[in-house]
């Protein structure tokens, strides 16, 4: 039987956040999705997840939150080093908002990559964004990086005056990689900063040159990806894009609750406490 393939997976944290960010994919998921699980180890159905890994031959592994940022997770560097032994070969990525980057570095020189999400450098706009006018020092977290650093900006009202500016900023501090990501379900159109000159696509995305600097134009309901992804309640789903479909109906029929060998099923789910809990995921989640 031919295995369904993927192109990365993701394990999104939950519990409490650092930023108060009104446009938080936490607060479009079931709340019984979001179990705070900062200060435990291992994770819900941690070892059945890296066995569907090695079973799709799934070697991108990023590491995010569905309410929180990953460097609040205590045991962020155990939980590196069991992937690397669980998963060999798998590249491991962090997505994180960078208010812990500069404190906790010796950890995020341990990922092969890391995506650092910034909407704005101006604390006042920052702050409409995010709930907080605590600005990341991206200079400095620049030079400290060891490993490739690509910028993720959400683009809404609040920032989309002042792209270019943007753009040219993380130019300067010697970024390669940028995305602009537009929130799902976003029905106005931004204009696009001058000087961008287009020069591919990426699943469905089209990619520009910015003066050296990949810039990609996210829209999550054109992504053709695909994803398997670890919900901080032991839910495993097999959808990059659910719409208006609970977990346990939308998840690949390749994932096996019962471990790599047991029968097929929809989905698992282990939930908070013991005995789980059911419930679905409202239309428009989306994951990166």
């Amino acid at each position: 039987m031919d295995l369904p393939g993927y192109d990365f997976a993701n394990i999104l944290l939950a519990g409490p956040c650092n930023l108060r960010c009104p446009y938080c994919i936490g607060r479009q998921l079931d709340p019984a999705l979001n179990c705070n699980v900062l200060d435990r180890f291992p994770l819900p159905n941690l070892e059945r997840f890296a066995g569907l890994l090695r079973r799709h031959g799934v070697r991108q592994i990023v590491l995010t939150g569905s309410n929180t940022d990953p460097q609040l997770y205590r045991h962020e560097a155990r939980l590196l080093d069991w992937l690397r032994r669980h998963v060999p070969g798998a590249r491991i990525s962090l997505h994180t908002n960078g208010q812990l980057a500069l404190r906790n570095m010796d950890v995020l020189n341990r990922y092969d990559r890391v995506s650092l999400s910034l909407p704005a450098f101006d604390a006042g706009t920052y702050e409409k964004m995010t709930g907080s006018r605590r600005v990341p020092d991206l200079a400095a977290i620049v030079r400290a990086a060891r490993v490739p650093l690509k910028i993720s900006c959400l683009v809404n009202e609040h920032n989309a005056p002042c792209l270019g500016e943007f753009l040219e900023r993380c130019h300067v501090l010697g970024l390669r990689r940028l995305v602009l990501r537009r929130l799902y379900g976003e029905t106005r159109r931004w204009e696009l900063p001058a000087g961008l000159r287009l020069v591919g696509h990426y699943r469905q995305n089209p990619v520009y040159d910015y003066r050296g600097m990949e810039v990609t134009y996210w829209d999550f309901g054109r992504s053709s990806s695909t994803s398997l992804n670890l919900f901080s309640d032991g839910t495993i789903s097999g959808e990059y894009l659910l719409v208006g479909r609970g977990v346990s109906d939308s998840a690949r029929p390749a994932l096996r609750p019962g471990g790599e060998g047991g029968a097929t099923m929809p989905g698992s789910r282990l939930g908070c406490s013991r005995g789980g809990s059911a419930g679905g995921m409202p239309a428009g989640l989306v994951k990166l």
